[in-house]
């Protein structure tokens, strides 16, 4: 099994989601990222840009947006640098295994304890 199968049944189990077989196209708009993020750390992407049955394929703008807030997210909750994929490796499906690290970075950081600032 190879590290990002098991980033994808994670995120499967986590976000209780089922992802096609090309995983890549299916994580490239970030909607799914964000929602990661979202899962591991409530509200660590503030806005998601999500298609609605008007408009079923996002912009690439918007699409760049989400992989961005994503991969912001990740940095503040603690992934290394040397962790972290590119916005390209997502939104042109080139390094699938660099992303699978990232999520799997991810996936992995400790759970963050809620400090007396963040109870207030």
């Amino acid at each position: 099994m190879t590290n990002s199968d098991s980033a994808v049944e994670n995120i499967e189990t986590r976000l209780k989601v089922l992802l096609p077989e090309d995983v890549g196209a299916a994580l490239m708009d970030g909607v799914v990222l964000c929602h990661l993020s979202n899962h591991i750390c409530p509200r660590s992407v503030a806005s998601i840009h999500v298609p609605s049955p008007a408009v079923p394929k996002l912009s690439m703008a918007k699409c760049r947006r989400n992989v961005e807030n994503f991969l912001d997210a990740c940095k503040k909750l603690g992934v290394t640098q040397d962790k972290l994929c590119l916005p390209h490796h997502i939104l042109e499906e080139r390094g699938l295994v660099k992303v699978g690290m990232t999520i799997q970075a991810l996936l992995d950081l400790p759970p963050l304890r809620p400090t007396p600032l963040s109870a207030v």
